[in-house]
């Protein structure tokens, strides 16, 4: 990304400097098409602030075209060197032209009165280039932004009432002690990056996230219920998810199909005095063992064997056929088999008698 955002700051400032060196004299040209003394005079002037206002005009498409990149800023910045060095040749030319007539300007008047009015016009262009460069610089693509969305009002003040949240407002009732994560404090829709998709990977697409304060919920009013609705990857993990586990200082129970969350935050909550427990079914050390009641509570083994069978088969919800019946049926008599052999075989001994050995046993 930074030859993109070199050829960004170098395109336009070299496009601007070129035509403002390479066009002057086209008033010459344009004077020509006059066909009164007044008509040339209006030409010339045209064609002295021509290079000026050409090189503004090609900084500021060169930002528009730019809108929605990445790496805008450089852009802005580009323009904003093409609009200095702009303004600086036209001082110098026209600094160099009264000074070639100074010598013969009437005692008692300034040298500045005969500034040339085209050439100022034209460098003035420049100038309004470069502070719209500028915002650019600083802004990114949210100097194209309107300074609030659009709102849709609808017939009914149901929807068509609600407005955008102070961020104020939002410190005042979101402050960043309380412990459930619900946001950044700041507008993404005004970001310099806000006209481009964000990917995790790539810095430039991360505006302000990640750097503003936080908006979290204390749970002390309302009815401290919350729902979050994004897409996969919509990254509902990541900016709430590990958060809260983080901030949170009460009781949280976290399903975490993934793995993703506990190996992030389970030092942490430690080192904070909070007790964790993970129940991960890839450690051997997590878990119950669902054979060792057999035979305790009253039933036979042979009852218990079947009812734990019957448990890990589950009911076929779909209509089967006889064939599918039958395979159904060997199957069950197989896992009985095999959680029989375990437990009444004596071959394995008490602490093995669990589901990972029959497991083992039935991949032999």
């Amino acid at each position: 990304m930074t030859a993109n955002r070199i050829l960004l700051a170098l395109i336009p400032a070299t496009m601007m400097v070129g035509v403002t060196m390479l066009m002057p004299g086209i008033e010459h040209w344009l004077a020509a098409f006059g066909k009164t003394a007044q008509a040339k005079l209006m030409l010339g002037r045209i064609g002295l602030a021509l290079p000026y206002v050409t090189a503004a005009a090609i900084g500021v498409i060169f930002l528009f075209a730019a809108n929605g990149a990445a790496n805008i800023k450089a852009a802005g910045r580009g323009v904003v060197t093409g609009s200095v060095a702009a303004i600086l040749i036209a001082l110098m030319r026209e600094a160099v032209r009264l000074a070639g007539i100074a010598s013969n300007i009437p005692s008692g008047q300034s040298v500045f009165a005969y500034a040339d009015p085209a050439t100022v016009l034209g460098a003035f262009a420049a100038f309004l280039a470069g502070v719209f460069a500028l915002r650019v610089a600083v802004k990114g693509n949210a100097a194209f932004a309107r300074p609030a969305p659009r709102r849709i009002h609808g017939r009914r003040a149901v929807h068509g009432e609600a407005d955008w949240m102070g961020m104020a407002e939002a410190a005042r009732i979101f402050p960043d002690a309380g412990g459930i994560v619900i946001g950044e404090r700041y507008r993404v829709d005004r970001d310099s990056v806000m006209a481009v998709s964000f990917r995790a990977e790539a810095r430039e697409t991360w505006g302000a996230g990640g750097k503003s304060p936080l908006l979290c919920f204390d749970g002390s009013f309302g009815s401290s219920h919350g729902i979050v609705f994004a897409g996969s990857g919509g990254f509902k993990t990541t900016s709430v998810t590990i958060p809260t586990a983080l901030k949170w200082g009460g009781g949280l129970i976290v399903l975490d199909p993934s793995s993703e969350v506990a190996p992030m935050v389970v030092d942490h909550r430690r080192r904070a005095g909070r007790k964790v427990i993970v129940l991960d079914p890839a450690s051997p050390a997590t878990g119950f063992n669902a054979l060792d009641w057999i035979g305790r509570f009253g039933g036979t083994k042979e009852e218990d064997i079947v009812a734990v069978a019957t448990w890990v088969m589950t009911d076929n919800a779909r209509a089967a056929s006889a064939r599918d019946d039958f395979f159904r049926a060997s199957a069950m008599q197989l896992l009985t088999a095999l959680i029989a052999d375990v437990c009444l075989s004596g071959h394995t001994e008490e602490k093995d008698q669990t589901l990972r050995r029959v497991r083992a046993n039935l991949s032999e």
